[in-house]
């Protein structure tokens, strides 16, 4: 039987509908916001303040993030600061943070770094925290917004509206390469049924999703995971339908050697997701869920790791999955630098793409939210 879902109907927007709903949202009388975004290298730090009457970006609180990582290239930083100084002129309230991604022994610190900071968040008047993922690592956003489905969750009397948004363009995520670090361990927050107990007997299936450049983080983890239990099951998630056709074709052909000899992945394991639909795969992990535990439940139970290191768009339907069902782990290979194709990403020509997605608040308020659907 199907379990009643938490995002089912969800309110979320995409492309002009989202920017729309935006501009007329944050125009309505009474929004007070806090708003949580990087002021980092990528061109997309600055997409969502236009978005902003004057008269609100002026009393937004914004706390803007910048990630620490050793040796960072020169042109990158300098990136970096120009966004903020464009952020900060937009928001004059705005307050930059420094997050070290990486203690001094190595150790993955960024998730955990970025939930103490917003532990530290007053939320008293404000109406709307808005999360803008766009120029942030999942390492670092995705325990931001847990933090605050946590807290809102359990908050009495009025309660602010949590909305996240990214903003969606795979030419500038081509542009960006990552150089990734040793380790392979759960994003924080994010370990769910991983070591228990409970679940050493259960059926892993590791549901990777396929990006370019990824082969050796998806190796990596796979590894790790080849050690836990040998027979795991991998389904990879492809975009599909994508803004570029033949992208899912590229990556079959990218990750042919995985796929066909140290995956053994059948061709119907393969999991088609809309690009631009993080609801398409919410429901489809949800769904696999379901029916994988009916099948295990006497032999141990299901466990399904989830690793989304494609676009971003995509990744908040992975992230919606596993704030729903908290035995889900996500296993994630932090980038130690990035490098940035400068001349690709200032010259990209297809505009960029908001998706927005209403995670809590008003909209749920008396269980009949509303879905958009918009292309």
């Amino acid at each position: 039987m199907m379990r009643n879902r938490k995002w089912e109907p969800c309110v979320y927007h995409r492309g002009s509908h989202a920017d729309a709903f935006l501009r007329d949202y944050l125009a309505q009388v009474g929004r007070s916001v806090l708003l949580i975004a990087g002021a980092g290298f990528d061109p997309r730090s600055v997409r969502i303040a236009p978005l902003f009457p004057e008269s609100l970006q002026q009393a937004t609180r914004a706390i803007l993030i910048r990630e620490e990582r050793p040796n960072p290239v020169a042109e990158l930083v300098a990136r970096a600061v120009h966004h903020r100084d464009q952020l900060m002129a937009k928001f004059p309230l705005a307050r930059e943070h420094a997050i070290q991604i990486f203690a001094r022994d190595n150790a993955i610190i960024g998730g955990r770094e970025a939930a103490k900071l917003m532990t530290g968040q007053s939320l008293d008047g404000i109406t709307d925290v808005f999360v803008d993922m766009s120029a942030l690592s999942i390492g670092v956003a995705f325990p931001i917004i847990k933090h605050f489905i946590d807290v809102l969750s359990t908050m009495s009397g009025p309660v602010a509206n949590l909305h996240v948004i990214a903003c969606h363009n795979p030419q500038i995520d081509d542009a960006v390469s990552s150089n990734p670090s040793d380790t392979v361990a759960p994003i924080h927050g994010f370990r769910g049924g991983w070591g228990l107990d409970e679940k050493s007997r259960a059926a892993i299936l590791w549901m990777p999703q396929l990006g370019r450049g990824k082969r050796p983080v998806l190796s990596r983890i796979f590894q790790m995971l080849r050690n836990v239990q040998e027979d795991t099951v991998v389904c990879p998630i492809l975009p599909f339908p994508s803004s570029q056709p033949r992208l899912p074709d590229e990556l079959i052909e990218e990750f042919a050697e995985e796929l066909q000899l140290a995956w053994s992945v059948d061709v119907r394991d393969l999991i088609y997701a809309d690009e631009k639909s993080p609801l398409d795969l919410y429901r489809t992990i949800l769904r696999i869920d379901d029916a994988r535990r009916r099948v295990f439940a006497s032999v141990g139970g299901s466990q399904i790791i989830l690793s989304p290191l494609g676009s971003k768009a995509l990744s908040l339907g992975a992230l919606m999955a596993a704030l729903e069902r908290d035995d889900f782990t996500i296993l994630h290979v932090e980038a130690i630098g990035y490098t940035l194709d400068a001349s690709r990403a200032d010259s990209v020509a297809v505009p960029d793409e908001l998706v927005h997605i209403w995670l809590h608040g008003d909209a749920y308020g008396d269980g009949h939210g509303k879905e958009a659907t918009q292309k």
